[in-house]
């Protein structure tokens, strides 16, 4: 038995998220199902992240076992012979059989962008959140810098989790402008569900002037959402990086 790993890319705008669901289309159930063909074999993978979705990935991670023979040299190549135009495999390689892509990761890195543009763009809003008006990235540093460190996360914690903790420690949250384009970027251990798509969209609040820089950090002592702080847009969020 092999144990091998992938580094995938995808456009997550027509995936219903990473995770397999039945009649859904998703980044798993396309990888699992088109190798499996190719392989002759059933094939079962492991994602280092359950992206929602409409995310977007430049460096998912994923593991899979095959007792085919299969030349590691050429596999990504022929992978993405018969993967779709919109998910394709970066790089892989053959591990050891304790590789497991979620439980072995140390680091996941998120970035979100937000461009500033009057006009909606069918091209650039696919990638991004088009925004109206500028932000004010200086208060959205302040209001992130709140943020960092070992914290209870519960207030940034979308309903629907099954998970036994809502502690966590964020390792990374900043903003960066480069001309109109803002970037956010986010990095912990792992993250709650869609924990990174709220804290983004009360930055984004607090760069309109919407939300005082304090109720970031108040939320998070209080345990207690923010009202009428949805998370952001998906379309903006892609997950850039998973460390080991």
């Amino acid at each position: 038995m092999r144990n091998i790993k992938l580094t995938v890319e995808y456009d997550g705008t027509d995936f219903h998220g990473f995770q397999r669901q039945p009649h859904l289309r998703t980044v798993q159930g396309e990888l699992e199902e088109r190798f499996s063909r190719l392989l002759g074999e059933r094939v079962h993978l492991i994602g280092a992240g359950r992206t929602d979705a409409g995310v977007h990935a430049l460096g998912q991670v994923a593991n899979f076992r095959t007792t085919r023979p299969v030349a590691i040299g050429r596999l990504a190549d022929v992978l993405n012979c018969v993967l779709a135009e919109d998910v394709k495999v970066r790089a892989c390689e053959e591990v050891e059989e304790s590789f497991h892509a979620r439980r072995c990761a140390r680091r996941r890195r998120y970035r979100y962008t937000a461009i500033e543009r009057e006009q909606p763009s069918p091209i650039l809003g696919r990638f991004a959140l088009i925004v109206s008006g500028r932000l004010d990235v200086d208060e959205m540093n302040i209001a992130a810098a709140a943020l960092l460190g070992r914290h209870d996360f519960r207030a940034y914690q979308a309903s629907g989790s099954e998970t036994t903790t809502t502690e966590r420690n964020l390792l990374r949250l900043s903003c960066r402008r480069n001309g109109r384009r803002i970037e956010i970027t986010a990095e912990a251990g792992s993250f709650l569900y869609k924990m990174v798509r709220i804290m983004v969209g009360a930055l984004l609040r607090v760069g309109r002037g919407e939300l005082r820089p304090e109720a970031v950090a108040e939320a998070l002592a209080t345990g207690e959402a923010l009202t009428k702080c949805p998370p952001a847009p998906a379309c903006g969020l892609c997950l850039i990086r998973v460390s080991y």
